[in-house]
């Protein structure tokens, strides 16, 4: 069998061109299988017929020359003379017992033939011979022919040859394209799976190509984003470590804070009880002294009082977030002298511990800078939620900055003297969220903060 395929590295040839070519090998097979089945089974019985009747016809030629060989013998027993002087008697006994279909020969011990009295011209062309001894006194005188037409035989086969013919001619014609059917539809088949086999391997080529392309774009967003997350990592590094160093630069201002103005004050606190103690004899500066040194004491207890409350918002636990903004925003006018206008919309479901205080502290810290840097004369405060999202806003009036500045002070480390924006910040990234500044010189400063609410 002879079955070629395309090479694989021409997915693009038609399939179905030369891949399959079971039918013409099976046709060049079945071909003289068909036709040696037509000339048996045409030729076997009209064959086998004509040997059947050419045995029968022999049989009877030899019966029948036994038994014409036993009148001559008896004739020529009885009257021994018609054997050696009246031939034509014994002719005339011999023709008595013939037919038209029968041809007789006699032929004496010497090979010499007796006339019978037939033309040679009349015999039949085919004949089939048996011969009988003729014995006179038990010694051989001669031999008797005896022919049988062999005519009928050959027309009969001739007759039985043309339908055996045509149903051999049937049979193999079954034979031949019976199987050639079945094979045209298995080729057709086969050549329909090579079809689909071929547009499979190119699918599968075509989806190895795009498997490889995902595959290595895959690879290159996964490089990305290990990239991504180690350079997150390190940024959160370096955030915790500059979360730490800010509460120790916070817990160093505070401490400087109470330092300079609270250790001061109690220090003349004690300077003035030590007059008030060796002066006790002078009322008028006793008393002079002992007014100025309460003013001092309640200056501390304030001062120490702002103190505790930066460090640890105590306004927070009791009336939560709203009403700290509210009362930051109301002392801060107080102290300053500024116009303060506030809006603060917060819904009851509140938000964590930690974002609340970040908030705080970045409305404070807001704040101080504007009355550090800023010179305005109007400051407004806005806080409320939108979309799981919380937002503050602080504007002032006024001498605003540069961008550039902005930029540099929000990138500026606490060591620098980049407490204050800086510290903002990384509190927002440090909780996801942003922090965006917007000035210019002379329009004033807005801050814009936006933390989650969880």
């Amino acid at each position: 069998m002879t079955v070629s395929a395309e090479p694989t590295t021409n997915p693009t040839t038609n399939p179905t061109a030369k891949e399959v070519e079971l039918r013409a090998y099976l046709a060049a097979r079945m071909l003289p299988l068909s036709l040696l089945l037509a000339i048996l089974v045409g030729c076997a019985a009209p064959l086998a017929d004509y040997v059947l009747t050419l045995h029968s016809l022999r049989a009877q030629a030899q019966t029948r020359a036994e038994q014409l060989a036993a009148v001559i013998e008896r004739e020529a027993s009885e009257r021994p003379v018609l054997w050696h002087y009246d031939t034509p008697k014994l002719l005339m006994h011999v023709h008595a017992n013939l037919s038209q279909q029968v041809e007789v020969r006699i032929v004496d011990r010497n090979g010499r033939a007796l006339e019978l009295g037939r033309s040679s011209s009349q015999l039949p062309d085919r004949l089939l011979w048996a011969s009988a001894p003729i014995k006179i006194d038990g010694k051989p005188a001669g031999f008797l022919w005896v022919g049988l037409q062999a005519d009928q035989a050959l027309r009969e086969a001739l007759l039985l040859l043309l339908p055996f013919g045509l149903l051999g001619l049937g049979l193999a014609l079954l034979v031949y394209f019976l199987p050639l059917r079945a094979m045209s539809r298995a080729e057709s088949q086969i050549r329909g799976l090579i079809a689909r086999l071929h547009q499979s391997q190119r699918a599968l080529e075509s989806f190895n190509q795009t498997l490889e392309q995902q595959v290595e774009q895959r690879s290159s967003e996964l490089q990305a984003a290990n990239n991504e997350l180690r350079q997150k990592e390190e940024h959160i590094r370096t955030l915790s470590s500059r979360a730490s160093a800010l509460q120790e630069a916070e817990r160093r201002g505070i401490a400087r804070d109470l330092h300079d103005s609270a250790g001061q004050a109690l220090t003349a606190i004690r300077i003035n009880l030590q007059l008030i103690e060796q002066m006790a004899g002078q009322q008028a500066f006793v008393e002079a002294t002992a007014s100025k040194t309460m003013a001092m004491t309640d200056a501390t207890v304030e001062e120490i009082r702002r103190a505790v409350a930066s460090l640890s918002p105590a306004i927070l636990d009791d009336f939560g977030l709203a009403v700290a903004v509210r009362r930051l925003c109301d002392d801060f006018g107080e102290r300053t002298g500024l116009e303060v206008a506030h809006s603060v919309e917060l819904s009851e479901e509140g938000c964590s511990p930690a974002i609340e205080t970040a908030v705080y502290r970045m409305a404070q810290e807001a704040l101080t800078n504007i009355k550090r840097h800023a010179a305005a004369e109007t400051v407004e405060v806005r806080l409320w939620p939108e979309q799981g999202r919380l937002k503050l806003e602080v504007r002032d009036d006024g001498k605003g900055v540069s961008p550039d500045e902005v930029a540099r002070a929000t990138s500026r480390p606490p060591e620098q003297g980049g407490r204050g924006l800086h510290g903002m910040r990384e509190r927002c990234e440090l909780l996801g969220g942003t922090l965006r500044i917007d000035s210019e010189p002379g329009c004033g400063t807005s801050v814009h903060i936006e933390l989650p609410m969880v």
